[in-house]
């Protein structure tokens, strides 16, 4: 049994995001395809007799969903120690799933670390509790996310294009409830958008710059991250392509199916405030 494992925990982008409506708990209920991506942070796990988080960046250990996920481990499986060195290369609050990647992929190293029988229920059940798209990270690929968002389901399909990505490194506070507290009932659809791409994607006629990404997100982008317009504009007439919305935001993303052309865009493409990042769909490794 080892002493220490690495994994590397993936991001995220919504290729389709939909809300269809509020649950009976007042909670929206969502249909998004999301996509993961080879942009990832680092997991290395030690076995320990206590628990802590280092970190290359500034991370208050307790507001950490990794030591609230070690919490509910803590809770079934005893105390289990282990030292976890998170390297963030995602950036944070960028609507690119690095947090939930990384209690996703901490309860899974934890537990084979320790040579822990992975329980899937529990599993599913204690993502659902950590957050709303922890769960699609157990199954990385192509996922069908439903109900809040906790709900995933694997669309067994391989892509292999690139993905470029701008972003803010400024945080915005509760951006995610804010973007939900802004939708009315007049933008709720029935998730036609998503079934379309779902049956793209089973008749493997899926290019990924052709595909259509709706993101009800987009309704509300400007009084969401005022001035992000004019800049989605400039890149947009720089890049020659669409960009889009992932999450609720902020980073904007573009769809390149020749990696040659990807790069030479990368190179050359000022991004003016914004960061930019090329990678591509994630492979099992």
């Amino acid at each position: 049994m080892k002493d220490k494992i690495n994994i590397k925990s993936p991001s995220k982008i919504n290729l389709c995001l939909e809300v269809l409506g509020k649950n009976n708990n007042e909670l929206h209920e969502i249909k998004s395809v999301a996509v993961n991506l080879d942009l990832s942070d680092d997991l290395i796990i030690e076995k320990s007799d206590t628990f802590e988080i280092v970190s290359n960046i500034d991370l208050p250990v307790e507001d950490n969903i990794i030591y609230q996920a070690y919490e509910f481990f803590q809770k079934k499986y005893g105390n289990f120690g282990a030292k976890v060195n998170l390297v963030k290369n995602i950036p944070v609050d960028s609507g690119l799933g690095g947090g939930s990647s990384n209690a996703s992929n901490f309860l899974k190293g934890i537990c084979s670390l320790w040579g822990i029988e992975q329980d899937d229920k529990w599993l599913y059940e204690t993502g659902e509790k950590l957050g709303s798209d922890v769960n699609l990270f157990f199954t990385p690929g192509i996922n069908l996310l439903t109900g809040t968002g906790s709900k995933s389901k694997k669309i067994d399909i391989s892509i292999n294009d690139a993905v470029l990505i701008f972003y803010n490194k400024d945080k915005i506070k509760n951006k995610t409830k804010l973007a939900y507290d802004l939708l009315t009932p007049d933008v709720y659809t029935d998730g036609k958008y998503c079934d379309q791409l779902i049956q793209q994607i089973k008749n493997r006629s899926l290019l990924l710059e052709s595909i259509e990404c709706y993101n009800v997100f987009e309704n509300y982008i400007n009084k969401l991250y005022p001035g992000i317009l004019e800049i989605k504009e400039n890149l947009e007439q720089q890049t020659g392509y669409d960009l889009h919305l992932s999450g609720s935001g902020p980073s904007l993303f573009c769809l390149i199916n020749d990696k040659e052309k990807a790069m030479k865009i990368y190179n050359t493409v000022d991004s003016r405030i914004f960061e930019k990042v090329l990678t591509f769909p994630w492979e099992d490794k």
